[in-house]
């Protein structure tokens, strides 16, 4: 394979493994964010794969022309020194919250699946991203080469099998459930900026890869076109069955059951990989800075980041999705919207 395209891959498997993780992929996020206002929300959705897009394209055309390395390398010009250390406080939050939600999930699917302790599912993942932290970046590459992939072709088969061949006496009585974001348009911009909160950091340690301009577009381009894609099927699954999985914590996986039980191991394997690689990036980040904080060493600061996160997840996967990302949704769009309007100048220069 060309090694262009090659790079270009592995960019926006980054960019999607980063955020294709429980929430999305669970079906979660998408019925918590659009969903609840009817048809209507599609063209949320439409407007959460553009900015996904454009975003990812802003971001990896500054970091390969300006060939930036480091978070503080790309927001220190952008916000100034003391702006950009309030930032990075909320950022890393949230990498934190994001990296313990993927553990609740996994408990979730382990109790909601096999009827096993939530417990043990969420020691099997902060054990398993353990193992990935110790291996550094190229770990956190490799994850999400592997695994984005499969999550991606999963989900898009699995998705449009449902769509396909569903029972036509479903009918589907969406609601319009009043909340704080009001309509689907906020709710959209609220979606996108929780989600590219963190992926600045993420982002900035591909920069190796980004040898071309092009593989900076076309990776961002690519993983937000995937996203929105992916966004879609779940979306039209969703409306279809909601009155059937409105009080699940992994909605999507109650629709699946009912497919077979082929179908429905394969989709516990896809979830799976979807909570992976979105732990994986996110507590790689926030480990790096624990690290530089710290002075630990990196290994003692992963088994300490791993086993704290722990009684976290006991909070339960809803409530963290409902709670955690609706507040750092709303703290994100000011960096969204500067990230965009500065990164937009870079095609001009």
């Amino acid at each position: 394979m060309n090694s262009d395209i090659r790079n270009i891959i592995k960019v926006a498997s980054v960019y999607t493994g980063t955020i294709l993780g429980a929430g999305f992929a669970s079906g979660q996020e998408i019925k918590q964010f659009f969903v609840v206002y009817g048809y209507k929300s599609i063209y949320g959705i439409l407007l959460s794969g553009a900015l996904f897009s454009l975003f990812g394209m802003v971001v990896l055309n500054k970091i390969y022309s300006k060939k930036i390395k480091s978070y503080e390398q790309y927001v220190v010009p952008l916000t100034g020194k003391f702006l950009e250390r309030v930032l990075e406080m909320i950022i890393c939050l949230f990498m934190l919250s994001s990296f313990c939600v993927m553990v609740a999930g996994n408990g979730a699917m382990f109790r909601e699946e096999f009827g096993m302790a939530e417990g043990i599912g969420i020691f099997l993942m902060a054990g398993l991203c353990l193992l990935i932290f110790l291996y550094d970046i190229k770990g956190v590459i490799a994850v999400n080469e592997v695994l984005t992939p499969v999550m991606l072709i999963g989900i898009t088969l699995l998705g449009s099998y449902i769509i396909i061949f569903r029972d036509h006496s479903v009918v589907n009585i969406t609601p319009f459930v009043y909340n704080i974001m009001n309509n689907w348009i906020s709710s959209s911009l609220i979606y996108v900026s929780y989600n590219t909160l963190t992926l600045i950091v993420i982002l900035t340690a591909l920069e190796p890869l980004l040898t071309k301009r092009r593989i900076a577009l076309l990776g961002g381009l690519l993983g937000g076109c995937v996203l929105g894609v992916i966004a879609f099927i779940l979306w039209a699954v969703l409306m279809i069955f909601y009155s059937d999985i409105i009080l699940y914590e992994i909605p999507f996986l109650q629709i699946v059951m009912k497919k077979g039980r082929v179908m429905e191991i394969a989709y516990v394997f896809i979830l799976f990989c979807a909570m992976f690689t979105t732990a994986v990036s996110n507590g790689y980040g926030f480990l790096n800075r624990m690290v530089r904080w710290t002075g630990i060493n990196k290994k003692v600061c992963a088994v300490m980041f791993c086993l704290s996160s722990i009684p976290l997840a006991y909070l339960g996967f809803s409530n963290l999705v409902r709670g955690l990302y609706s507040f750092f949704g709303y703290l994100g769009i000011f960096m969204v919207v500067i990230t965009l309007l500065d990164g937009m100048k870079e095609f001009f220069v």
